[in-house]
């Protein structure tokens, strides 16, 4: 799989990546477990009243409906090329990247990990980029390998 885009992008062409939709809707299904559970313990074991409970109920849509807006997203999040890299519209060149780390959460449950993307802005190294897993249909893994070979290849030595 990285082979491939590897070549895609010395071809001079983009390198695009979408949301993972499975990943966005068993996020999706996990908060609305936690949302039917929330509901019972405080209607069943509390016993709100009906302001309560539209109340509870809002708050539970909102938490459950926010990570199913990220499936509306049809435009590629990540792109990679041979100019650079660009997350969100937001691009930078190779030179500027200074280094890319994936970061595991100690609780897998709720987040299958995130990369941060470490830039050189005014000789000082600071963060661009958090990119959550969910963000890219390829592994996080698999991403950082590829974005390091870019790097590599089209990094401008100064």
């Amino acid at each position: 799989m990285v082979e491939n885009f590897g070549e895609k992008i010395a071809s001079g062409e983009k390198a695009q990546f979408k949301v993972n939709h499975i990943l966005v809707i068993s996020s999706s299904l996990l908060w609305i477990a936690i949302g039917l559970l929330l509901y019972v313990v405080f209607d069943y074991v509390k016993a709100i009243n009906g302001t309560e409970k539209l109340i509870l109920l809002i708050f539970i849509g909102f938490v459950v409906l926010r990570p199913l807006f990220r499936l509306l997203n049809l435009s590629p999040t990540l792109e990679l090329s041979m100019d650079g890299i660009a997350y969100r519209g937001d691009f930078q060149a190779w030179d500027q990247v200074e280094e890319v780390k994936i970061v595991m959460p100690s609780f897998k449950l709720f987040s299958q990990g995130r990369m941060l993307v470490y830039t050189k802005i005014k000789d000082k190294r600071e963060m661009a980029w958090d990119i959550v897993a969910a963000d890219v249909n390829m592994p996080l893994a698999d991403l950082e390998a590829l974005i390091e070979e870019c790097m590599s290849l089209y990094k401008k030595e100064e």
